[in-house]
């Protein structure tokens, strides 16, 4: 998207907002897009890729994720016991652009029991708090086939060629 279509955006979001488009509105939105746009403004590299298939794979497998956390954290919390094991899990990513590993970080967020604690980018890090570590292996599996889905939808050619091992097996039952 060029500077000027993201300053026009901004401009509307903040005309719509306001609810009243008149000429302050207007004039001030466009002084606080244009500011925005310049001084939060990032390179773009590449350009959007968006594949519907596998987005629809991901939602899918991202659904039955979330129910699936949502469960195990509900069977936590009314369990008698009290044994949580929570944990920090290290997950490697592999080829994932800037926007994708956002993606897969706050998909993890999204789900309950789980946490986006901290983004490494060199190499490339997510580590994730945990409700429920029983294996530290099952944890990196399962965000690594949300990673595997991701870059599927939204990754270059690039980033599929390097995904060496298809992780999706593990919700597939395989």
């Amino acid at each position: 998207m060029t500077r000027t279509a993201r300053i026009t955006l901004l401009t509307l979001i903040w005309v719509g907002l306001w609810s009243d488009v008149s000429a302050a509105n207007v004039a001030s939105g466009l002084l606080v897009a244009v500011c925005v746009v310049f001084v939060f403004d990032t390179p773009q590299t590449g350009h959007l890729v968006f594949r519907p298939v596998h987005l629809a794979r991901f939602a899918v497998y991202f659904t039955y994720k979330l129910l699936e956390s949502t469960v195990v954290v509900a069977r936590t919390v009314v369990s008698p016991k009290g044994a949580v094991r929570t944990g920090i899990v290290a997950v490697p990513l592999v080829g994932c652009s800037d926007a994708v590993t956002t993606l897969i970080a706050h998909a993890i967020s999204l789900t309950p029991g789980t946490l986006t604690i901290e983004v490494r980018s060199n190499p490339r890090t997510l580590f994730v708090h945990a409700l429920d570590v029983r294996d530290v292996d099952r944890v990196q599996a399962d965000v690594r086939a949300l990673e595997v889905l991701a870059v599927r939808a939204f990754g270059s050619a690039e980033a599929i060629q390097g995904l060496t091992i298809d992780d999706t097996r593990a919700w597939r039952g395989r």
